[in-house]
């Protein structure tokens, strides 16, 4: 059969085995009839990676093993009606059940401890309901499985796949969804990047959208405790996100277990819609049915013993009254003290004594499955314990009778209680250590999936044969492009404990860093430093410096990073390939420094002096690495090393050469960005920002898209609008698993403190300006217009004292720095009209004829302007007149609306001073016009004023508007623009429910009722 369906598929046997993660002999034995059949993870795997559709799939996974089967009700009984003493914890499920069949998804969290009944809860509960009302998905963790990349996920979700045909996938997996199909290792489907992994869970989240769009869904998933950590961080990621959507998700697990999952499972009960349900011990009517329906008619005192005994824990109460009735015990009270000896050793006293009795060939195995764990094969189970497979399964069925395993395929004990306890007794750790070594190795030649056989062997002892290393590599490799970056580090770091050559150990260290960047910087770090003293591949050390000055600037470790990256392009030098590729990989490594470099002052000597170097080649843009260059190049241009022309001249090269392409990262497209900000190509910095949203949307990256964001209302700051913001970004993202990354934070905050000056709100601009915990370490570029604001708010409070003295702080930083950032802060211009205001007209000339000559330099029509109408009114007078016309001239060839307003604003005063008063008029009822549609409250009342006092009754001040939050303004943008409210979740990283929410809190600020009123144009 699985050679039909390879050949259907047009794939080689190594193609297939690529793409399974398996072993090419493996496939080659299955498909020879030389292996029995696959065990059910393989066959899923298989099924994955041919693509198959509804029957073929079906036919595949039938032909593997049988997977997990429900465990009988331990506390069952023979009541005939189900369950005892759980009515209650019943009613609570299926309450849930029904808000989540109405559209209000949820959580149930079952926490009990062992052999409480969590399984037969959930297996009682989800009996009870019908498929056409609600579609149930289970899933079970296991000890073993930990290690694994979304085991758990793949459980629920592969048999929806499978059960969808080929046409229902591909709607599943569709637009945000896609990314999911990494995690699923879904067929056609490379290795992810590490900048798309990061938004694998919101992907997964829409799959499940998807899937609830068919109807009420419900995942069940019993020992979570167990479950692997990507699955519990996908679980965590959803719950937050349930509400709205016809969904509920059923967790059931042991109490403060100390595994990795246990803190995301205590977030998750802190959700508001998180039922938490507990197992309390059964009731003594409970304990007294179970008693008769063992062993007849029970007096009193021998139930109460019973139930001492065991605590009421079911599991317990079951092995002891099997042991009572194997032994023709009868329940009556002169037999209570036999019930009393086995207190605080039951399962020692019942499953372990049966087990004691047994011949050493059942011990054997018993030690074998201890080490296999549940759904092992008969032939690895045999082979393990030095059996042949009939005589494994002859012995298998002597420990079901005894109680060790559960009745029935696949390979179960009868309780992970059961396990434990035969462990305990017939397994010591050595013991233990030395069965998981062969069992990966069994298994390894069985042809088993590369992450169990890398299960077994991170529970080796280290010093095991040569092969260890490889499998464990192999394993990782398999796993790196699924978006489980603990789980592959994990595997690398056990092969690390493992003796290996220097040749093998750097490559080794390499990829852990590059797999420990996404989730622990600092371990990173350490083992990228470790792994460049190891390489000697020029080019695996030149990844090991990017990785490495990447984890620095994160630590904002920049000196060291720019260090590192300086001598990896010396050592590039050095490297002569004849086909130019060490040239190529120097340029992004120059590029990166750059980026690194400009950002604090402390290294910009350094990046200066490298960017210098770089102008001299004038590159053309002709390969990815040049178009890197080009850009990060625009940060020394921005920074007084280049006009604004030749500024933009870089990023039209770089552009045209597939800067956007090359760019993985997108870092340097939103440098490209924010330089067009800078030189005034505001509709070419929207197009960057734009994709970048896009490419937010569609990766799930928050950082992306409130980036995006963030820039999008810079570029409407600088055409002039003063938009009505809160400080609140008013994203659900903010408040729960994310805030904003520090930069962005202190921009948007920045944006919306200047915004509130203009609209007069002093009060709330000084929240908005105070003090960011993060200030001192974002870097100057973005600290310049954060301190630009505090001063202009200390002028508005009437301090101009305290204002001018932030702004000679910062120019004193620059002159040192020898830099300037006119495009961003012109802070000359700012200080020279409060030295005016302090009476210090000469300083003031100096300043405002210093940045006129550096405006001219950078050579855009705003800078210009501004300097100019800064130096005309400190002139005043027909000089001052004469700058102040060159400046509206100037700007309005410029899309700097506000500072159009504020030039026709200078110059009409200075009319109205000189006498002009006709002309003056003119000028202030355009700067009043320009006022009031760019939203500055302050500017207009200034200029009402002015036109009062030429006796011009001004038209009335336009009411105030309503704030919004950034991603409420956002959101109405997109409403207007005729996006559903779909759409515009997968566009912000909301949930549907989410876009509800917001639309209606909008309305209510806005006085609209309905989203048709919103959704129009104001």
């Amino acid at each position: 059969m699985l050679l039909v369906f390879r050949r259907a598929a047009g794939l080689t046997q190594e193609e297939l085995a690529e793409a399974a993660g398996m072993a090419a002999r493996s496939i080659r034995d299955l498909e020879r009839g030389r292996r029995a059949r696959p065990q059910r993870r393989t066959a899923q795997l298989l099924v994955s990676a041919l693509g198959l559709g509804d029957a073929d799939a079906a036919a595949l996974l039938a032909a593997g093993r049988p997977g997990r089967q429900t465990i009988p009700p331990a506390d069952d009984g023979t009541a005939p009606s189900g369950l005892l003493g759980r009515q209650d914890q019943l009613v609570v499920l299926e309450r849930a059940a029904g808000e989540a069949r109405a559209g209000r998804g949820g959580v149930v969290l079952v926490r009990a401890g062992a052999g409480m009944g969590k399984t037969a809860l959930l297996d009682a509960w989800a009996s009870l309901q019908q498929p056409r009302e609600m579609l149930v998905m289970s899933a079970s963790g296991a000890e073993l499985e930990q290690g694994f990349a979304f085991a758990v996920l793949r459980q629920l979700v592969e048999p929806l796949l499978a059960r969808a045909g080929d046409e229902g996938r591909a709607r599943l997996l569709s637009g945000p969804a896609q990314l999911a199909s990494h995690a699923l290792r879904v067929e056609g489907t490379g290795e992810l990047s590490p900048e798309a992994s990061l938004g694998l869970l919101h992907s997964l989240y829409w799959l499940m959208v998807h899937v609830a769009d068919e109807g009420p869904v419900a995942l069940v998933v019993d020992d979570v405790h167990w479950a692997d950590v990507p699955s519990v961080r996908w679980l965590e990621y959803l719950a937050r996100r349930l509400r709205g959507l016809p969904l509920l998700l059923v967790l059931a697990g042991r109490p403060d277990n100390g595994a990795g999952a246990e803190p995301m499972l205590e977030r998750i009960a802190g959700q508001p819609y998180c039922r938490l349900v507990g197992l309390p011990g059964l009731d003594i009517d409970s304990v007294t049915h179970l008693v008769r329906a063992s062993l007849g008619p029970a007096e009193p005192r021998f139930v109460a013993a019973c139930a001492s005994a065991t605590e009421s824990n079911p599991l317990l109460l079951h092995e002891l009254l099997r042991t009572l009735a194997g032994n023709q015990v009868r329940a009556t009270d002169d037999r209570a003290h036999l019930v009393a000896e086995f207190r605080g050793r039951i399962l020692a006293g019942t499953v372990v004594k049966r087990l004691a009795d047994e011949p050493e060939p059942v011990l054997r195995l018993a030690r074998a499955l201890v080490v296999l764990g549940d759904e092992a094969t008969w032939k690895v189970a045999a082979e393990l314990a030095g059996l042949g497979e009939s005589t494994a399964r002859e012995l298998g069925g002597r420990l079901r009778q005894i109680g060790v395993l559960a009745p029935d395929e696949p390979v179960r004990f009868g309780h992970a209680l059961v396990r434990t306890a035969v462990a305990e007794a017939v397994l010591g750790p050595v013991e233990l250590a030395a069965g998981h070594a062969r069992a990966a190795e069994l298994l390894r030649s069985d042809g088993a999936a590369d992450d169990l056989v890398a299960a077994h062997l991170l529970l080796a002892e280290p010093g095991g044969e040569s092969w260890w290393v490889d499998a464990l590599r192999e394993a990782a490799r398999a796993t790196r492009g699924r978006g489980a970056p603990e789980v592959t580090s994990a595997y690398l770091r056990r092969a690390l404990r493992e003796p290996v050559s220097v040749e093998e150990r750097g490559p080794l260290l390499l990829e852990l860093g590059k797999d420990e960047i996404q989730i622990d910087v600092g371990a990173a770090r350490h083992h990228l430093t470790q792994a460049s003293m190891a390489l000697a591949d020029p080019y695996a050390l030149a990844e090991a410096a990017s990785l490495l000055a990447s984890a620095l600037f994160l630590s904002h470790e920049h000196e060291r990073a720019v260090d590192i990256l300086a001598r990896a392009v010396d050592d590039l030098g050095q490297t002569d390939d004849g086909i130019g590729l060490a040239r190529e990989v120097s340029w992004f490594l120059q590029a990166q420094m750059l980026l690194i470099g400009y950002d604090q002052l402390s290294t910009l000597p350094a990046a200066r002096r490298h960017a210098r170097q770089l102008w001299d080649h004038k590159l053309a843009g002709d390969t990815p690495g040049e178009c890197m260059v080009l850009a990060a190049l625009s940060a020394s241009a921005t920074t007084g090393e280049a006009s604004a022309q030749v500024t933009n001249d870089l990023l039209d090269r770089a552009l045209r050469g597939g800067l956007v392409a090359a760019d993985t990262s997108h870092m340097l497209v939103t440098l490209a960005g924010l330089a067009f900000v800078a030189t005034d190509r505001l509709d070419d910095a929207v197009a960057r920002f734009d994709r970048i949203g896009d490419m937010g949307g569609r990766w799930g990256s928050f950082l992306m898209v409130s980036s995006a964001l963030t820039w999008q209302l810079l570029v409407q700051a600088r055409r002039g609008r003063q938009l009505p913001l809160t400080a609140d970004f008013g994203h659900p993202a903010t408040t729960a698993d994310q805030g904003l990354e520090p930069r962005v934070r202190l921009a948007m905050t920045t944006q919306v403190g200047e915004s509130l000056i203009e609209r007069c709100d002093l009060t709330s601009a000084t929240a908005v300006l105070t003090a960011d915990a993060d200030f001192d370490r974002v870097g100057w570029t973005w600290q310049g217009p954060a301190l630009l604001a505090r001063s202009r708010l200390h002028a508005a409070r009437g301090n101009p004292a305290a204002a001018l003295a932030i702004l000679h702080e910062y120019g004193a930083e620059e002159n040192r720095a020898q830099v300037m950032n006119l495009a961003g802060v012109p802070w000359r211009s700012r200080a020279a009209l409060l030295h005016l205001t302090l009476g210090q007209r000469t300083d003031a000339l100096e300043l405002a004829t210093e940045e006129l000559e550096l405006a001219h330099r950078w050579g855009t029509e705003r800078a210009i302007g501004v300097a100019s109408r800064c130096l005309g009114v400190i002139h005043g007078g027909r000089r001052g007149q004469a700058l102040l016309r060159e400046a509206v001239a100037l700007l309005k060839r410029s899309p700097a609306r506000l500072e159009l307003a504020r030039a026709h604003y200078g110059l009409g005063t200075a009319l109205m001073r000189g006498g002009e008063a006709d002309e003056a008029r003119q000028a202030l009822t355009q700067a009043l016009h320009l006022a009031d549609t760019c939203g500055s409250v302050l500017l207009a009342g200034q200029v009402r004023a002015a036109l009062a006092a030429a006796g011009v009754r001004p038209k009335p001040a336009p009411p105030a508007a309503p704030s919004l939050s950034p991603t409420e303004h956002r959101l109405v943008e997109l409403l207007r623009a005729g996006h559903s409210d779909r759409q515009i979740a997968q566009a912000l990283l909301l949930t549907p429910h989410d876009v509800t929410g917001l639309i209606e809190q909008a309305g209510r600020k806005l006085g609209v009722s309905s989203r048709a009123e919103l959704a129009s144009p104001a």
